[in-house]
């Protein structure tokens, strides 16, 4: 049965909402999942760089391009494909890790490829350090022989000198965590699933034979003259000039009360030794769930009367206060967009739309009004897909679009 585009008759943009379900895959994982390089790293929130390329060619989109959620890297690798400079900003370290390592270059190919043999095939040594998590239990979520083993090769990788080696080989660790363990990323949750008779490769042989592919890609990689800069920074306040990016290609959290840094605990908190740091990351992140605090009287201050108005059509009792949150952030991050990219420039907005127990809100129609009271054109959003929310208490009341919201300067 075909959905409709589930658009309300008193919609102001219904005839700026078009259908375009062959975007249906390129706003999901799916495809990243075959992509060399991009496959390092399992990231289901993100898109597929066939997304990002299809963009370019489209609208005729020059260097730089930028992404305030870079998150895994996505939009930079594509655009490097492209020969195209990028530069992407991301708040959880996680993922500019991630990012970062993926675009590293200038690798001594000979040196890598030793230490990687080296490293895994070390005697094992009962590990030094210990891991912890504020989320779950790490020794419950894995075996007592993989929780040592893991903590076993992150303190021998964290001996290497090189910062490229280390960095790669400890993604290369990051990567297998999920397989290594009974983890499972269940919607907003992590649930840990122990079954008697499951087989769980053991860390060393898949930590072989993740580095063994990650080698191969590597080396295999076409190389362009692009540069690809990846910082840690919050979109709410861009670290760069007025006017100084030529696009913006980007898919903000969605406003569905998932925290992005309880799924990845596992993986986040190898990589971050401090709880307390983790709690503060979770804090400062885009307000698209309860966990999240970001000065929220400071940005009730900044938000102008036009987008008030806009925004109080939420302040309703069946409307999560998290909504409000989340679009006060969204229009200083919007504002920042505005304020960075060139005149004629285009900015795509990668969104789905939210559905709670007593209500639907329509993140696509809002962002581009807020778009327009920043200064935006709206041309149109495309609808990649519609779908029913399939998720317990959610009542089938409304089919929830996910789209790409495109603005221009």
């Amino acid at each position: 049965m075909k959905l409709s585009l589930s658009i309300p008759p008193d919609c102001k943009y219904k005839d700026k909402l078009i259908e375009k379900l062959d975007y249906r895959e390129l706003v999901t994982f799916m495809q990243n999942k075959k992509e060399p390089v991009h496959r390092w790293f399992y990231y289901k929130e993100g898109y597929s760089p066939a997304l990002v390329l299809d963009l370019i060619e489209k609208f005729n989109l020059n260097s730089p391009i930028l992404d305030p959620f870079c998150g895994t890297g996505t939009t930079l690798l594509a655009c490097r494909q492209k020969n195209i400079d990028s530069i992407g900003f991301d708040i959880t370290p996680l993922a500019v890790f991630v990012s970062r390592v993926k675009l590293e270059d200038g690798y001594d190919f000979d040196m890598l490829h030793e230490e990687i043999l080296r490293v895994t095939n070390l005697k094992y040594e009962k590990p030094k350090i210990s891991w912890n998590s504020d989320i779950i239990n790490l020794k419950q979520a894995f075996s007592s022989y993989a929780y040592n083993d893991v903590c076993f090769f992150k303190q021998k990788i964290m001996e290497i000198r090189d910062d490229k080696i280390r960095n790669f080989i400890m993604m290369g660790l990051l990567s297998i965590l999920g397989q290594a363990s009974y983890a499972i990323k269940d919607g907003g949750v992590v649930r840990i699933k122990r079954v008697q008779k499951k087989h769980v490769p053991p860390v060393r042989l898949l930590l072989k034979r993740q580095l063994k592919h990650m080698f191969k890609e590597l080396k295999e990689r076409e190389k362009t003259g692009a540069k690809a800069e990846v910082h840690t920074g919050d979109a709410r306040s861009l670290e760069l000039n007025d006017n100084s990016v030529s696009g913006i290609i980007t898919s903000p959290p969605y406003l569905n009360n998932v925290d992005y840094t309880k799924i990845y605990t596992i993986e986040l908190s190898l990589l971050e030794d401090n709880v307390r740091n983790l709690k503060e990351i979770r804090k400062s992140t885009l307000r698209s769930h309860i966990g999240a605090v970001y000065e929220a009287e400071s940005a009730e201050n900044k938000i102008p009367e036009n987008i008030r108005e806009i925004l109080d059509k939420f302040s309703k009792p069946e409307i999560p206060a998290i909504v409000r949150g989340y679009f006060e952030d969204m229009y200083l991050s919007m504002a920042e967009m505005h304020r960075v990219l060139k005149d004629g420039g285009y900015a795509f907005i990668v969104v789905g739309n939210a559905c709670f127990p007593e209500v639907t809100i329509d993140v696509d129609t809002t962002l581009a009004q807020i778009g327009e009271e920043t200064g935006f054109k709206l041309e149109e959003i495309w609808v990649a897909n519609v779908r029913w929310a399939d998720v317990y208490k959610i009542k089938k009341e409304r089919p929830v679009r996910e789209s790409i919201v495109i603005l221009r300067k």
